[in-house]
Order: C-alpha cells, then sequence, then structure tokens
C-alpha cells in the first residue's frame, strides 16, 4: 500500500548527493519496474513549521540537485513495509527538482561526488568499484 503525502506547506532541502540505489546482494543499480529507468537515492530536508525531519527519498531517474539546494518534491508516498522481523517506511516520489540555487558555504564534502552537475558527470549509474 502506498500512502500520498500532502506536501503543501513544507520545504525541502538537499542535504546529500544523490546516489544509485543498488541491490546489496547484487551490486547492480535497481531499475523501476514500468520505466526501466535507474533508481536514485536522495536525502532530505523536510521542514515545516512543526520542525524537521531527514528523508531518504527514491526516484526513477537522476535528480540533479546540489546539497543546499532548495527542491520540490511530486508524488511523494509513503510505502510501510516489514522483512522478517524489521519494519519501517520507504519514501518514493515522481519527481525532486531543483527550484533555487544552493544556500551560499554549502558544498559537498571533500572527495564527495556532485551528481548535479550533468556536465562533470559521467553519465554512468553504475556504482564505483
Amino acid at each position: 500500500m502506498q500512502l500520498r503525502i500532502d506536501t503543501e506547506g513544507v520545504a525541502f532541502f538537499c542535504t546529500k548527493p544523490p546516489e544509485p540505489k543498488v541491490d546489496f546482494e547484487t551490486g547492480v543499480v535497481k531499475a523501476d519496474r514500468d520505466s526501466g529507468e535507474h533508481l536514485w537515492r536522495t536525502q532530505l530536508a523536510a521542514v515545516d513549521p512543526t520542525g524537521g525531519e531527514i528523508v531518504q527519498v527514491t526516484v526513477a531517474g537522476e535528480p540533479h540537485v546540489a546539497v543546499g539546494a532548495p527542491v520540490q518534491v511530486t508524488g511523494l508516498v509513503a510505502i510501510p513495509w516489514t522483512q522478517g522481523d524489521r519494519s519501517g517506511v520507504a519514501f518514493r516520489a515522481e519527481r525532486i527538482t531543483a527550484t533555487g540555487s544552493p544556500v551560499t558555504g554549502m558544498a559537498p564534502a571533500a572527495g564527495a561526488k556532485n551528481n548535479a552537475n550533468p556536465a562533470g558527470a559521467s553519465g554512468s549509474a553504475k556504482p564505483a568499484a
């Protein structure tokens, strides 16, 4: 079951560069069942008048967003899951789009790849060995 999340009044900011979502057993980048596009995971801060939370959001296709950038999250859903004695909630969105420039002074940590720059990216969604 997927539960739609009302994001009206919530501001989102990218807090970690997007990374391919990799199958832990095979090491292969996971793909969307419908489109076949690679899945990407992005860490976002969700902030509203009551406070903020950090969430990992999965999206099909690479979101070109930079750390510190405000983003729009379209079609956000929560997907409750259970696996053995573990359970949690996964977040999935139709799209994550940058809506402005990163906050001044925000930059990826030294050595971190910034996937928000398509010109500097290799274009490959394969994980580094």
